[in-house]
C-alpha cells in the first residue's frame, strides 16, 4: 500500500483556554502522520488564524477543502486534532466529512478521538 498524501488542519477555539496551541497540535498531527507512514507536504498544513464559529468565514478551511476537491486528488486524508477543529458543529462536521469521503475519496481523521 503507498503511503498516503495527508494535510493538516490546525484551529484554536478562543472559548476553550485549556486546548492545545496551533504548535502543539501541528507537533501531534506530524507525528501521527510520521507513525502512521503518512506524507506531508508544507504547502498541505493549514492553520486557522481566525475562531470563526462558521466554515465560510474560515479561509484556511476553504483552501483545504477546495484542495481535497481537486480532479487531480491531491490529498487522501485531513488529519484533526479533534473534530471540534474542523468543523464547529457536528451537523457541518458531517456534511463536509460525508462529501470528502463520497465524491473525493478523502478520509477526515482525529488523531486524538
Amino acid at each position: 500500500m503507498s503511503s498516503k498524501v495527508v494535510a493538516l488542519y490546525i484551529r484554536v477555539s478562543t472559548e476553550d483556554q485549556t486546548e492545545l496551541s496551533p504548535d502543539a497540535q501541528k507537533r501531534l498531527l506530524l507525528d501521527y502522520a510520521q507513525k502512521n507512514d503518512m506524507i506531508v507536504s508544507g504547502d498541505f498544513i493549514f492553520t486557522e488564524s481566525v475562531s470563526g464559529r462558521h466554515a465560510q468565514k474560515r479561509p484556511e478551511f476553504q483552501k483545504m477543502i477546495a484542495l481535497a476537491k481537486q480532479p487531480s486528488h491531491p490529498i487522501d486524508v485531513i488529519l484533526v486534532w479533534k473534530f471540534s477543529r474542523f468543523a464547529r458543529n457536528q451537523e457541518e462536521s458531517i456534511v463536509y466529512k460525508s462529501l470528502l469521503k463520497k465524491q473525493h475519496n478523502v478520509d477526515v481523521i482525529s488523531i486524538s478521538e
